[in-house]
Parts: C-alpha cells; structure tokens; sequence
C-alpha cells in the first residue's frame, strides 16, 4: 500500500494545502494520505496560544467535503499525542509498521534544507521525497537541481517530482487578515473560516 504523510503547522490550513494534498494523491498514487499536524515544529514559531486540537479540528473540516476524503484521507493525530517537538523521521519510524512505501511531501523550503532536519539520512532510507514543482516546465533553480542530484548520490535518496500551479497564500497572511476582520473567502474554506470565528481562535480586532 502506497501511504503519503504531509505534515505541517497548518495553522490555519488553506486552499493552497488542499491542493498541495490533490496533487499528491494523484501524481504519487497514493492508497492513503495521512495529514499530520505537529505538536511542536521544530523549525517554525508557533502562534501564542496555539491549541493543536484546534489546528486538527480544522484539518477535518477542510477536507471532509473532498469527494475522496473518506476513501483516501486520513487527518492524523499521532504528533500531537506525542506532546513533544515532532520530528519526521521518527513519524517515518512510527508508520513504516503500516507500510514499507511511504513517501513525505516537500515544499521548495524544506526539499532545501532536508540535510539540516533531525536525523535526515533516515528520512531518506525510510521514505520517498515528493517534490513540488511547477508543471510542464523544467525551469528548476540550479540549487534544486544541486540538491537533487545531492540527495540522489550521496543518500540514495528517491525522489518524485509533484506538478503544481503555484498558490501564493501563506497561513500568516490568514491569520492577519482574520486577525482584521477581512474576507478570507479565496484563502481558506468557509467552514474553517466559520469555525476559527467561532472560537475567536486569532482574536479579531474590533475598531
């Protein structure tokens, strides 16, 4: 069985993560795709007051209307039960039990930066590397393709390219605008939306 993991912050998770999770699915041709959010990232500062069972809970409203989700999504909880900085390769560790061809997604950042991860040999002996890439085109930066080639002989790393139009939205430019009160309409589900108004989640200004 082929298992994606795609892990994150999200916080909060956005349109650009759904259709990060899409492309995935299909150019990997996943079985199953595990969401999992961490407790405690170790390369990023968490939002003050961030509640990871929120950032869970909005995960499973956000892809619980995708036509696939039951069939193929799982939103998993297994980091943040952890309660401790999360780590890839030791998740790797944790769901190579449930199958031998795991395969993690890569923004352009972190495929980057792989060697500075805790433990990144392991990362590559235990799992494929999904890369994003823009689709139809083969303008890579010479440091992707460095690294590429890197990775592949020094590590004898697997790597698996992932067409996709690129979408510029980040989750701080949504929590500001939710954090002003503004429409997030083309950013993040509406029912996301509904729920972090709901919860008072970022704290909206009120002039």
């Amino acid at each position: 069985m082929k298992i994606g993991i795609y892990g994150g912050t999200f916080d909060p998770v956005h349109l650009g993560h759904i259709r990060s999770a899409y492309a995935f699915l299909t150019a990997c041709q996943l079985d199953k795709l595990l969401i999992i959010p961490t407790f405690i990232p170790p390369h990023k500062t968490i939002c003050k007051g961030d509640d990871p069972k929120n950032r869970l809970e909005m995960l499973k409203i956000a892809f619980s209307e995708l036509p696939f989700y039951e069939e193929k999504i799982i939103i998993s909880d297994y980091e943040i039960l952890q309660q401790k900085t999360s780590y890839t390769y030791e998740t790797l560790e944790h769901f190579i039990k449930m199958s031998n061809d795991l395969t993690i997604l890569c923004g352009t950042d972190n495929f980057l930066t792989l060697e500075k991860w805790k433990n990144f040999e392991r990362v590559f002996a235990l799992a494929n590397i999904a890369h994003i890439v823009r689709p139809n085109t083969h303008d890579e930066s010479k440091e992707i393709l460095e690294a590429k080639q890197k990775y592949t002989e020094k590590y004898n790393a697997r790597i698996i390219d992932v067409p996709m139009e690129p979408i510029d939205i980040s989750s701080t430019e949504v929590r500001q605008k939710i954090k002003d009160n503004q429409d997030t309409s083309n950013l993040i589900p509406t029912e996301v939306r509904a729920y972090i108004d709901k919860y008072n989640i970022y704290g909206v200004q009120n002039d």
